[in-house]
């Protein structure tokens, strides 16, 4: 086989952080016994697998948790974190096929909640039935559960990330919120408010995961940086190793192994998986892991690329891929930049923390359902702060928004594997992604209203930004998805693979429609969810015997 050229996780040791999180974490596998049976076995330490990891821990259970990547050192910064990724094979935009695709956030302890600008939405009603407005030939795009069931998971997730701001009444039927109070808007997010209600808009504090004040232990952001390129610098904002996985790294019933990658799931009999092999980086050697459940908390291209890569003689097409649904239906959402420039009273200019954080402090949804939008279905607004300092406007404040909108389920988008083996001879991934027609043209009509909202403000020098979300983005989902017929789907409602008891997909795989949001604060929740269902399951009693 060929090699896919990429980097190698390792190229650059001096990323790696030089102290481990506490007695429970180390690099690489030592001396433990390697037949120990554990509970459970969390592959992946990103937004939805810490989640998981707190809640089991909680329940009494001996959770281990294995993660390809190091924690980061203070210094490295978003650029040099994606240096470390490994890239996938993928179609560039003119149906070319390049190594330069992107299968991650990225790869650390941690995952994309390190850099992520803490952007915390609920989902909205439509998201989890919006079959009437979205055609897919057939593809079920219901969720198996609904906003009402999610929301008591919300809540619990709002309260520990710390969520400031949001909506004034998000949520179904009046549900309530634990969110805190909204960051103060920034310079450009007061343009856009006066901007979006001149046009009639509605606009809120963007919810975030950042504390805006000092609050359980946890400092309040000091508003040095935006966060989307550094890990905050002072704990404020809800990374999941600051607020999950550094509490959990002195609990007896933890282990944290990072620097280990999933190779495979092996099967002992039909129905459940028996062990976990994986590839010790540090070492060099493999080394197989049992446990009663697993949870896969990967991502969705790398979760599914994992079940593939599970071929086992009761599973020959991959654990899971009973229906040959494992990594089909991806959506990476679409989205783009629109920014432009007004003219602001030089002691706006002056001020020292003009273009610092939070990186969006203001949000509309009045396009969110839009019959004027192609399919009735647009998406989000909301301002995009951008923190690299030699590209930002010197003599007038720059107004930049992203809009966000849910892409079509399409089965014939996919995670594949590839001839292509990488460093470790592992099958490459591949993504074949195409954008379908429709959603080009709901994105059109949706950077034409960030347009329109730019203009009301008085703006110039309007300009666009691609995002080049078809050749993988941070929103990731679909690829393992959850319903009620094993036949149409991969994983039933509380996450669980139909075809395999003991194994469950907390992560953006299990979303048979991906929703027009930031998907974080969803994911967790469903993490949440399914952890309960996790801990029921290895209770009850027919579960002894795995």
């Amino acid at each position: 086989m060929e090699h896919l050229r990429g980097p190698s996780p390792l190229a650059n040791p001096g990323a790696r952080h030089p102290e481990l999180l506490g007695p429970a974490h180390r690099d690489g596998f030592g001396d433990e016994a390697a037949d120990r049976v554990w509970d459970v076995c969390v592959i992946g330490s990103g937004a939805s697998g810490a989640v998981a990891a707190d809640r089991l821990v909680r329940q009494g259970l001996d959770v281990l948790m294995v993660e390809e990547g190091f924690r980061l050192a203070g210094h490295v910064d978003l650029d040099e974190a994606e240096t470390l990724c490994r890239q996938a094979v993928a179609r560039d935009d003119e149906g070319n096929w390049t190594d330069e695709g992107w299968p991650w956030t990225t790869s650390n302890l941690g995952g994309g909640t390190v850099f992520y600008g803490g952007a915390s939405f609920r989902y909205q009603p439509f998201d989890f039935d919006p079959g009437s407005l979205i055609d897919t030939g057939g593809t079920e795009v219901r969720w198996p559960y609904t906003l009402a069931d999610l929301a008591p998971y919300y809540e619990v997730l709002e309260r520990r990330l710390g969520v400031c701001g949001g909506p004034p009444a998000e949520g179904s039927n009046g549900a309530r919120h634990s969110r805190g109070p909204a960051h103060e808007p920034s310079a450009a997010a007061r343009v856009l408010y006066a901007a979006g209600e001149s046009l009639g808009y509605r606009p809120f504090p963007t919810p975030l995961a950042i504390n805006r004040d000092p609050y359980e232990g946890r400092a309040g952001c000091d508003r040095v940086s935006l966060c989307v390129s550094h890990a905050c610098p002072t704990g404020a904002k809800g990374d999941v190793v600051a607020v999950f996985l550094a509490p959990l790294a002195a609990h007896p019933n933890f282990m944290l192994r990072t620097g280990v990658r999933a190779v495979r799931l092996e099967q002992d009999r039909a129905g459940e998986v028996s062990a976990l092999r994986c590839l010790d980086r540090v070492s060099g050697q493999t080394r197989e892991v049992r446990a009663r459940a697993f949870v896969l908390a990967c991502n969705a291209i790398q979760t599914a690329a994992l079940l593939l890569r599970s071929r086992t003689t009761y599973s020959p097409s991959g654990v899971g891929n009973h229906s040959g649904l494992v990594g089909r239906g991806l959506c990476v959402k679409l989205s783009e930049y629109v920014s432009g420039v007004v003219q602001a009273a030089p002691e706006v200019l002056a001020d020292p923390d003009v273009h610092k954080g939070p990186f969006s402090t203001v949000a509309f949804l009045d396009h969110y359902l839009d019959e004027d939008c192609p399919t009735g279905v647009g998406g989000l607004i909301y301002e995009s702060k951008r923190d690299r300092a030699p590209k930002l406007v010197r003599d007038a404040l720059e107004l930049r928004i992203e809009t966000i909108l849910s892409d079509h389920p399409n089965l014939d988008n996919r995670v594949g594997l590839s001839r292509y083996v990488d460093e470790d001879g592992l099958p490459a991934i591949v993504l074949d992604y195409r954008t379908d027609p429709r959603d080009q043209a709901r994105l059109r009509y949706m950077t034409g209203r960030c347009e329109r909202l730019l203009r009301a403000a008085g703006a110039n020098g309007i300009r666009h930004k691609a995002t080049g979300f078809a050749q993988g983005s941070s929103h990731l989902h679909g690829t393992c998805r959850a319903g009620d017929d094993p036949a149409r789907s991969v994983v039933d409602g509380w996450g669980r693979v139909h075809s395999a008891d003991n194994v469950y997909v907390v992560d953006g795989s299990f979303m048979p429609y991906p929703g027009g949001l930031n998907p974080t604060l969803t994911i967790q929740a469903h993490a949440l969810r399914t952890s309960k269902a996790v801990a029921s399951h290895l209770a009850a009693p027919h579960a002894a015997h795995v």
